[in-house]
């Protein structure tokens, strides 16, 4: 089954020569099966390959019942194909794929912590470990030692042996097959059963970097990245830091000292814009109740904004009614409108049913509690519907009750 896999025995093999099994045309694309082929298909974490065959592309490569099916974007009508792989993103995964063989072999040795799961993305590498409670200390001791193991340059070997050959080899985890069980060998520090690809030694990873981890489910979940991956990690990383030391003219050591001081001052600011915010709208609040329209012993607020937030309006509208025998009926539009109707806590009414009527009237919804109601309507003079059918109605209501 495994001879036509060329990836398995050669994974720098990134051209070659087949025969044409099938070709057909289905809802994916244009499907091909080859006698032999360099492409990996999707699986084990890691994802498939991407190339040409000849000048098709090949968009997608999936195993189905043990036969691995090329997708195409186009047909091919020849019994011969040369194919090609797209190098950069095999290498890419091979990188990533053999930095998760060193990095979870170093917290199984390190803190007895298996890596229960492992996903190959196109920007980040994850991987699971059934440890939830790792320290900090011990996420970076195993980071040093698998980077330790990259400088080393250790040989990477690949091998076929059969389930009677395993009590032999120390196997980091068992293999899910029972025969042609592939073993990727780094030289003595670890064993694993993998039909993924690898470079042919550790250093060829670069370098392994982590670059954050979480609680997930019954574990811990760590993010890394390896090779060209942490080359543009840290580039992007250094691009940043030194725009922002230069934002905040001092050196880029210096720049988290700096950034938690704005931030701590930000925070001071904010608190005082927001004391001040409250102050002002007390004060008008104060200065609109002293204007305002009176029925018997209440009296009723009513204005409208135009593109005033409207979490402004209800600020507004709540120091309204923090004076006793109001009515606040406040609206901000622009194309359209939004309403908030309050009373104070002194004031005998049910605003609901008022507003759901004057609210159907204008075509408009909305809802709220006997104390506070809102909602949008169309149009700014939908709105003003809305409130002076209200003020008429709840003017009845205020005259009869006091």
């Amino acid at each position: 089954m495994n001879e036509g896999r060329l990836f398995l025995y050669n994974p720098y093999e990134n051209i070659f020569e087949a025969r044409v099994l099938s070709r057909e045309k289905t809802a994916r694309g244009y499907e091909v099966v080859l006698d032999r082929t360099a492409f990996y298909p999707t699986g084990g974490g890691q994802p498939n390959d991407t190339g040409w065959l000849d000048d098709s592309p090949v968009i997608d490569v999936v195993e189905e019942n043990g036969t691995i099916v090329h997708i195409l974007s186009q047909p091919i009508q020849v019994e011969r194909v040369t194919g090609k792989i797209d190098w950069e993103r095999r290498f890419d995964h091979m990188q990533q794929h053999l930095g998760q063989h060193i990095l979870s072999s170093c917290f199984e040795k390190l803190a007895d912590a298996d890596t229960v799961g492992f996903h190959l993305g196109s920007q980040y590498v994850y991987i699971d470990l059934n440890r939830p409670d790792l320290p900090e200390e011990t996420i970076y001791r195993a980071e040093d030692m698998a980077n330790e193991i990259v400088f080393r340059s250790l040989a990477v070997k690949t091998y076929i042996v059969s389930w009677e050959d395993l009590p032999g080899i120390p196997l980091r985890k068992p293999p899910s097959v029972t025969e042609d069980i592939r073993i990727v060998e780094i030289d003595g520090f670890d064993f694993c059963p993998c039909g993924g690809t690898h470079p042919a030694g550790t250093g060829s990873v670069g370098i392994i970097k982590i670059r954050k981890w979480e609680k997930n489910k019954d574990g811990l979940r760590l993010e890394f990245v390896c090779g060209k991956r942490a080359l543009r990690d840290f580039r992007d990383k250094n691009t940043s830091i030194n725009k922002i030391s230069s934002l905040l003219s001092v050196r880029d050591h210096e720049a988290l000292g700096a950034v938690e001081r704005i931030a701590a001052e930000n925070k001071c600011l904010s608190k005082a814009v927001e004391e001040l915010r409250e102050q002002y709208y007390s004060l008008e609040a104060a200065a609109m109740v002293r204007d305002a329209r009176e029925i018997g012993p209440y009296k009723i607020v009513r204005f409208m904004f135009y593109k005033k937030p409207f979490d402004e309006i209800k600020l507004l509208a709540s120091k309204i009614t923090e004076h006793g025998g109001c009515i606040a009926l406040l609206c901000t539009s622009n194309v359209k409108a939004q309403l908030i109707i309050s009373r104070s806590p002194d004031v005998p009414i049910d605003l609901r049913p008022v507003f759901k009527e004057t609210m159907t009237l204008a075509g408009g919804k909305g809802g709220g509690s006997s104390a506070v109601v809102q909602g949008g309507v169309e149009t700014p003079e939908k709105a003003q519907i809305v409130i002076d059918e209200t003020i008429e109605a709840l003017a009845k209501v205020l005259v009869g009750s006091s």
